[in-house]
């Protein structure tokens, strides 16, 4: 299983988590906030064989210094993934919506045409992020912890996206709403850990586990079926993304 959507560096001990993923059978997309971040982090993630780091330019991180835009673009050979990015139009972004979008539509630029997979921050800004993927003709991006209208879940369908579930998606009615109307074909894992929390504290990559059992239930089949349709979604993200490059 693939844990598409993990803060790996954000854990007191990294290799200890990614080492029990790797037990558990999961490989983890590690995201990372900043350039830098990315930088510091890309020769210890180089020897974990589970993990593949992911180059990012977090929104709430906005605006972006020169220095962390030439880093991106620098570092940009380095990996085949791109997160987390997005905009977030939350009360605690909502200050800097200019400077999000600005740095949308650089890291947008810089990805054309190489298939990249995106990993997708929209938090009430879900229409304006369909908007910008739409204008810079991105298809097969990957919406991370969807918390949007049912029209904004719609566009991002129509437009060719994914939208990748975690475990506190089921904690709540409006989330199980939204996971609910998510297609099966673009259904993929994440956990979002550490910052996504449950009963026993913050999740792990081996959590993904739960999210399958739950669609499981969700969608009465079994859990093989679960976990064969979402490494299906996967391949076929990764064809999506390299297709419009």
């Amino acid at each position: 299983m693939i844990d598409t959507h993990c803060h790996l560096d954000r854990y007191p001990n990294p290799k200890r988590i990614a080492d029990k993923a790797k037990r558990a059978g999961v490989t983890v997309i590690a995201v990372t906030n900043l350039p830098s971040h990315f930088r510091d982090g890309f020769l210890p993630a180089s020897r974990l064989q589970n993990v593949r780091l992911s180059l990012g330019l977090h929104p709430l991180l906005a605006p972006h210094s020169d220095q962390e835009r030439r880093l991106f673009s620098e570092l940009l050979a380095k990996t085949s993934y791109v997160g987390e990015i997005g905009l977030d139009f939350s009360p605690d972004g909502s200050p800097t919506r200019e400077a999000q979008i600005n740095s949308l539509a650089f890291v947008l630029y810089e990805v054309r045409n190489t298939g990249k997979v995106l990993s997708i921050h929209s938090r009430k800004a879900e229409h304006t992020t369909v908007d910008i993927l739409t204008e810079h003709n991105v298809r097969g991006a990957i919406f991370h912890w969807f918390t949007g209208d049912n029209s904004a879940l719609a566009r991002v369908v129509e437009s060719g996206h994914y939208l990748s579930i975690n475990p506190a998606m089921f904690r709540s009615d409006r989330g199980k709403t939204i996971v609910n109307h998510i297609p099966k074909e673009r259904v993929l894992f994440e956990t979002d850990g550490p910052y996504c929390k449950m009963a026993k504290g913050a999740v792990g990559p081996w959590d993904v586990s739960g999210v399958a059992t739950q669609l499981a239930r969700l969608w009465r089949c079994t859990l093989d079926e679960v976990t064969i349709q979402a490494g299906r979604n996967f391949r076929q993200m990764l064809t999506d993304r390299r297709s419009a490059s």
